[in-house]
């Protein structure tokens, strides 16, 4: 039985890739949307949960200290509010704005990646003028592939993002496809080995 339940859950995970993956191929801006406003929501909860503590944490405080000493977990308090009123502002800004902070996120992407491959094209350079091995042609794709995508998506930072998704929405495709293939192959393994050999 427990075999036959792994198959059926491997199934229904193949099932809702396949749904996620034909969403964010159907539509990759609202997928990407999607994802800045869960992410949204990922920091709204933290914001929520700072601010409980933090004003769990004040009663407790104030409900023990009966005379004029100083609380000793003010500052735990104070950066509890502090972290709250953070994430619940930017959570919100996300909710608001998810389009400029997709475009925001993928532009520092690209930076990142600009500076990365720079400095691979610069220690390429340096180890050839330190040793007069000759390196292989090669060596060069690697960071001029990453400078190149990285000025594509400084370009373009939504479109690049977009396409990001698309890339996502084929990987949970592929995945759901094996996902079910493997499903079915197991349950036919079952059935095989439950049939009686005459």
């Amino acid at each position: 039985m427990k075999s036959i339940s792994y198959i059926r859950y491997s199934a229904l995970r193949g099932l809702l890739g396949i749904v996620l993956g034909v969403f964010l191929l159907v539509n990759p801006e609202a997928g990407v949307r999607t994802l800045i406003r869960l992410l949204a929501a990922i920091l709204l909860v933290g914001g929520l949960f700072a601010l409980y503590f933090a004003l769990r944490n004040n009663r407790q405080a104030s409900a023990s200290t009966l005379s004029n000493k100083a609380n000793p977990d003010q500052g735990l308090q104070r950066l509890l509010y502090m972290t709250s009123l953070v994430f619940i502002i930017f959570a919100l800004l996300l909710i608001l704005f998810p389009g400029f902070f997709a475009g925001l996120t993928m532009f520092l992407t690209g930076i990142v990646l600009l500076l990365s491959s720079l400095t691979q094209i610069t220690g390429i350079i340096q180890f050839r003028k330190a040793n007069p091995i000759g390196l292989p042609w090669y060596i060069y794709i690697n960071p001029v592939i990453i400078l190149i995508l990285s000025v594509v998506i400084m370009l373009n930072p939504f479109d690049s993002a977009a396409t990001l998704i698309l890339f996502a929405g084929i990987i949970c495709l592929v995945y759901a496809v094996t996902e079910i293939v493997q499903a079915i192959v197991q349950y036919r393994l079952i059935r095989k080995s439950k049939t009686p050999v005459s």
